[in-house]
């Protein structure tokens, strides 16, 4: 269950609010599908070290706020030690994971115990996303690309196998996460390109919605003492 909060329409200030609680001084940080930015570069003087990793080689070595980038699929074993990093962070990637399970797995192995998961993705619990679901991948492509400015090369698949509030806490539970706080934010306005009546519509439409449905998934888990078995 989420908690009763105030309605949320922006997904950075709820982010913003989950790294103040949970990014400590001097960390290192693994950045799970990194792409070509982050706005983990606003938490520089926190951040020792600035890790991403992605199976687009391209858009990764493009990401100028890195220390380091690895190629790698985050379905498979990540290239570094037991307990690498402070935080891992994930912007709208797990709705992409094939094998989620598998990637969580790799994620609480590379953090240290008592780290912190930040993770943003897209809800299927919210009737849009759905929908979206069905839709096929050229027609996503011109929504986000033609209402949200998305570049065309940086829209992907997305399969959404642990993309609700329940899924994630089950999944991340097995993989030896416990939730610290998970929100839901209403954020299809965004794809509302620039027009006001449209994107007020689509607010007033996620505000009579549950919490637990709304578009996006804003939350932090943290590592346990010991890592479960997946």
């Amino acid at each position: 269950m989420l908690k009763v909060l105030p309605f949320e329409t922006s997904h950075t200030d709820v982010e913003h609010e989950l790294l103040e609680r949970v990014l400590p001084e001097h960390a290192r940080v693994l950045d799970a599908g990194c792409g070509r930015t982050t706005r983990l570069c606003g938490y520089g003087s926190r951040i020792d070290e600035l890790v991403g990793v992605d199976m687009d080689v391209p858009a990764g070595r493009e990401n100028r706020s890195l220390d380091r980038f690895e190629p790698c699929d985050l379905c498979a074993p990540l290239p570094f030690p037991d307990s690498s990093f402070d935080l891992v962070y994930a912007n709208f990637v797990v709705e992409h994971l094939a094998e989620p399970e598998r990637a969580f797995s790799e994620w609480r192995r590379v953090l240290a115990p008592g780290g912190a998961l930040v993770l943003l993705t897209s809800n299927r619990s919210n009737p849009a996303i759905r929908l979206a679901q069905a839709v096929p991948q050229r027609m996503r492509v011109a929504v986000k690309h033609g209402l949200a400015g998305v570049a065309e090369r940086d829209v992907f698949p997305a399969v959404y196998r642990a993309n609700t509030v329940g899924r994630l806490d089950r999944m991340l539970a097995r993989a030896g996460f416990r939730r610290v706080d998970v929100h839901g934010v209403a954020t299809l306005h965004r794809y509302a390109g620039g027009h006001e009546t449209l994107a007020a519509v689509l607010r007033a439409g996620e505000r009579i919605l549950p919490a637990g449905c709304r578009s996006t998934i804003v939350a932090a888990y943290r590592a346990a003492a010991a890592a479960r078995a997946a």
